[in-house]
């Protein structure tokens, strides 16, 4: 079985590289940074899980009760009403259909994945490459189990609104749609083609990078993360590294605040050595592993 997992269901699951130190075996998957005054909590997130994956350890509820801010990727409430901007942005110009853009050997791969998936190929021919590729991955996340329902942002977002808490978002809606419609036709393609290689072993890859999670196994998900952009240098930087420095300034400011706060962003943001996690331990702060 292919130890990798595609780049669609990477962005849908976890929307790499070098591991950035040892970590004490049995941690689990946050990190707390301290400068002396306030402190952050660094949850490295599955966007959707499994019913099964709670109760979450005692160690990230205890971070979320001590904290008063609560920091996503993106405000779920806005989220949820930004279907109709995701598919305009998703969508092929008039005229022009996804058969004729991928040529017939990869639509004739796309058509019998999207089949398989339970989707009429017809349903996809006005997408962009990048938007099927998202569309057959979510559905094969949902027929694996993995839903958003479950993910950690939607868990600890309903949990901070019941608590009170203070929500923020490190990002817009918009922003993130523009990530996927900034490709070139060329990296779309490339997004798509690279998805339907690995449909058929995602579900056992998911459940393996779940159980490395569960145990705070930094390694070996950075390992198989790391694999994930290999020969796709620019949509790393795109989707992981430009981003992680567009939220530092945010991350010190909380530092600076004088209160805890619990950052929860995809798992992929916080290894590798251009992860939040080192960035911080090279601008001086301590940051363990819980």
């Amino acid at each position: 079985m292919t130890r990798r997992l595609t780049l669609a269901a990477l962005a849908a699951l976890l929307a790499a590289g070098t591991l950035v130190a040892s970590e004490a075996p049995g941690s689990v998957f946050m990190w707390k940074v301290e400068n002396g005054g306030g402190t952050v909590y660094l949850l490295g997130s599955i966007h959707a899980l499994k019913a099964e994956a709670y109760p979450l350890p005692a160690a990230i509820e205890s971070a979320f009760e001590t904290s008063e801010v609560v920091v996503f990727e993106v405000d779920l409430d806005e989220m949820t009403g930004a279907a109709f901007e995701m598919l305009a942005a998703g969508s092929l110009e008039a005229g022009q259909n996804l058969e004729a853009t991928l040529g017939p050997e990869l639509w004739a791969e796309l058509a019998e994945a999207s089949a398989g998936a339970g989707i009429d190929p017809a349903m996809l021919q006005f997408m962009k490459p990048w938007m099927a590729a998202l569309s057959v991955a979510a559905l094969e996340l949902s027929a694996a189990g993995y839903l958003p329902a479950y993910g950690l942002d939607s868990h600890f977002a309903g949990r901070a609104e019941e608590a009170g808490k203070r929500r923020e978002a490190l990002e817009t809606v918009a922003f993130q749609i523009g990530l996927f419609n900034g490709f070139s036709p060329e990296q779309s393609a490339a997004f798509l083609r690279y998805t339907l290689a690995d449909l058929e072993s995602l579900e056992p890859v998911l459940d393996e990078l779940y159980r490395h999670w569960r145990a705070g196994e930094v390694g070996p998900i950075a390992d198989l993360m790391g694999r994930e952009f290999v020969g796709f240098p620019e949509l790393h930087r795109t989707l992981i590294a430009d981003r992680n420095r567009r939220w530092l300034p945010r991350i010190e400011e909380l530092l600076a605040g004088g209160h805890d706060a619990f950052v929860v962003v995809g798992a992929l943001h916080l290894v590798g050595d251009e992860g939040l996690v080192a960035l911080l331990r090279q601008r001086g702060y301590t940051v363990t592993q819980q």
